[in-house]
Parts: C-alpha cells; structure tokens; sequence
C-alpha cells in the first residue's frame, strides 16, 4: 500500500534525482512497480533497491526498464538474490543502457552460472 502510494506519486516527475528505497523488503511486486515508473521519470540519475529481496521476476522487470532508461548513471540491486535468470536480466540491460556508469551488487549470492551472464 506504501510503496503504491510513492510509485503514484512519482509518476511522471521531472525534478527527482536520488530513489533510495533500500531496505525497504518491497520484493517481487516492488521491483515490477519501480520497473513500471521508471521510464517516466526522466530526471532519475540514482536508483538504490538494495536489501529489498526483489527476487528473479521483479528483478528481470526492473532491468528491462533499466536497459532503457539512459537518463540513469547509478542502480544498487546489493543484497537482492540473484539467480541466473536475474542475471541473464542485468547483463541484457548492461548491454542497452549507455550511460550506467555505477553497479553496485554486493552481497547477492551471485552463483558460478550467473557470474557467467554477467
């Protein structure tokens, strides 16, 4: 209910540079909700979801919005689960979106076969 609240609210904003909704457990549907306003945020430089157990749905979601959002330069995913789909997920949006400049994924339990992806 909170997070549709702020994804609502956000929609279309043309001033917001920071997101920083780590540690916020907002999980699978969270991720998909950030995906979702994402692209109509055009001002958004820095996206932090860390520690927020988006799992392999919500992350695949998110960075199919992330591929194209090149208004991005920074996104955290630290401490999400990422399994080899989420992983084949990020290294297609690192593959589309020019202009990240930072990735931060510490502590996401990354096994030899998602490493691969990325």
């Amino acid at each position: 209910k909170g997070l549709d609240s702020l994804t609502n609210a956000l929609w279309g904003s043309q001033t917001l540079r920071e997101l920083m909704l780590d540690n916020n457990e907002i999980g699978e549907r969270g991720g998909q909700q950030i995906a979702n306003i994402l692209p109509h945020i055009r001002t958004l430089e820095v996206l932090d979801v860390g520690f927020n157990s988006i799992k392999s749905s919500g992350m695949s979601a998110l960075m199919k919005a992330v591929a194209v959002a090149h208004h991005l330069l920074s996104l955290s995913v630290s401490g999400n689960p990422i399994d080899t789909r989420a992983a084949r997920s990020i290294a297609y949006a690192l593959a589309y979106n020019q202009s990240l400049k930072s990735l931060f994924m510490d502590h996401c339990h990354i096994e030899h076969e998602g490493q691969r992806h990325i």
